[in-house]
């Protein structure tokens, strides 16, 4: 009893030995400025952080340029945060008119980044609410009616670009264009990354870009065809020529077909019959 008392009292002892070493590792290291817990501790956001680990799941980021909205981070999403939709353009590829990421919802887990097989979403470093990402800002906080207002294109740029001032250098029709669609005080983060939805002067004239270049391609499958076609009857053998007869002469008659063996000799008639079968002189 005595000695299980007297080992924990060494154990003890030695722990705190031990601990305090540490700490005074650290505080020596500290009064010489030479790292320790002062190097990785810094007064935020005064003092923003300036090396993040590569490893670091911040926020998503999609490259709308490489979407081709085939819906597979869609897919994979556990918590179901993304919103896209597109259309065709004047080359019949698919663009990202909306591609909305409810970050409130994201739990960072990656399956996304995996999941895109043209490499458009990535998983940034940033962590902060108000991220630039290639000198736009890309997180705005939007309430629940706002979630489903669309961008069309010129819409979009107007928006990125007032979000880029200050709001007190906003006029009051920018700053009430603003205020209908993006709210500081709302319950969702969204990151939009679409490119917005073509106006109807837009799309229209992308439906006659990929019109006329269908009907190019049809043109030249059609002239490749006939072109082909006409090689392979140039290429073709051409049948033997039988030659004319003479004028005035009469056609020779068609040889008779061979008796059937076993059949009694055709008998003539006429006058060469009666004679004998010798013709007259």
């Amino acid at each position: 009893m005595i000695l299980a008392w007297i080992h924990d009292v060494v154990e003890a002892v030695q722990s705190c030995v031990s601990g305090m070493r540490t700490t005074g590792r650290f505080l020596v290291e500290n009064l010489r400025g030479e790292g320790g817990a002062m190097s990785a501790t810094r007064e935020y956001p005064e003092q923003p952080a300036e090396v993040v680990g590569d490893r670091q799941r911040g926020h998503l980021v999609n490259d709308a340029d490489r979407c081709i909205v085939c819906h597979a981070c869609d897919t994979v999403c556990p918590v179901d945060c993304f919103k896209m939709d597109g259309e065709r353009d004047g080359d019949n590829k698919m663009r990202a008119s909306r591609f909305d990421i409810d970050l409130s919802k994201c739990i960072y887990c990656g399956l996304c980044v995996r999941a895109c097989p043209t490499d458009s979403l990535s998983m940034t470093r940033t962590f902060e609410m108000d991220p630039q990402h290639e000198g736009k800002r890309f997180l705005f906080r939007r309430n629940s009616k706002q979630v489903d207002v669309r961008f069309d294109a010129p819409e979009m740029e107007r928006l990125h670009a007032l979000a880029a001032q200050p709001r007190e250098a906003l006029s009051a029709e920018d700053r009430a264009w603003l205020d209908a669609r993006i709210d500081d005080r709302g319950q969702h983060l969204i990151g939009i990354y679409g490119l917005g939805f073509f106006t109807p002067e837009q799309k229209a004239e992308a439906d006659a870009a990929r019109e006329a270049k269908k009907k190019a391609k049809d043109a030249a499958a059609a002239a490749a065809k006939a072109k082909a076609a006409a090689a392979a009857a140039a290429a073709a053998p051409k049948p033997a020529s039988v030659p004319a007869p003479a004028a005035g002469a009469t056609p020779a008659a068609p040889a008779a077909p061979p008796a059937a063996p076993g059949a009694p000799p055709a008998t003539k008639s006429g006058p060469d019959a009666a004679s004998g079968g010798s013709p007259t002189p």
